[in-house]
């Protein structure tokens, strides 16, 4: 087993809040020379830019493995982000969501469940983004996280593991991450979950999730 550091939050300069400078290229050399060995690329609402910083990734000695990934805001206003075994099945997932404006922060046309439903539907795991945050979390945005939406995990914020507030959510059960959220260069990493693996990837973070044959995940 071997323990690897993953950010399972990043964002590119697809993401319209993030900036130019988070190009595939530079994403793929910064979490090289960072030591991080996988990433997951969450754009709001677009898998677009995961096989771009996949191929950049495999081009950069000692790149991360890099998981397609989408952030997705639904009806609620609360974030959810999607994990996927390929950028073929984020991508799917992506075409789905009805948002007003393409590449935008925009809320897609559903609701929380429904988001959920839909990573899954297309073999992917579903967490809730930075739940320790006040705006944009199932939280934030309800009050509670509901008990009937199947999470495969809950997203603690970089800030937030730094007050402390992970332990607040241990009770729900559910394996805590954390990423950086970054959407510039300077501050990917700043959030880690160190998972304990065979070899990284999308099956090997289902298994280290669900604690399932020696595999585990502990926020850094």
């Amino acid at each position: 087993m071997t323990r690897i550091a993953a950010d399972l939050h990043v964002h590119t300069s697809l993401s319209p809040c993030a900036s130019r400078a988070m190009t595939p290229a530079a994403i793929a050399a910064e979490c090289a020379r960072l030591g991080l060995g996988m990433i997951a690329v969450c754009d709001h609402n677009t898998a677009a830019a995961a096989r771009p910083v996949m191929e950049a990734a495999s081009a950069v000695e000692d790149g991360p493995v890099v998981i397609a990934g989408i952030e997705i805001t639904t009806r609620e206003e609360a974030h959810v982000l999607g994990w996927f075994r390929s950028a073929e099945d984020a991508g799917a997932a992506a075409a789905e969501l009805r948002v007003e404006a393409a590449l935008s922060c925009a809320a897609a046309d559903c609701s929380l469940s429904e988001a959920v439903e839909l990573i899954h539907r297309h073999g992917g795991l579903a967490a809730a983004a930075h739940v320790d945050r006040r705006s944009f979390s199932v939280p934030g945005q309800l009050g509670f996280i509901p008990d009937d939406v199947p999470f495969d995990a809950l997203e603690i914020s970089a800030a937030g593991v730094e007050r402390g507030r992970a332990a607040a959510f241990a009770s729900h059960g559910l394996p805590l991450v954390s990423s950086s959220d970054s959407h510039c260069l300077e501050d990917l990493g700043s959030g880690c979950t160190m998972l304990d693996v065979e070899v990284p990837g999308f099956d090997e973070l289902a298994r280290a999730l669900g604690r399932r044959e020696g595999r585990g995940c502990v926020i850094a």
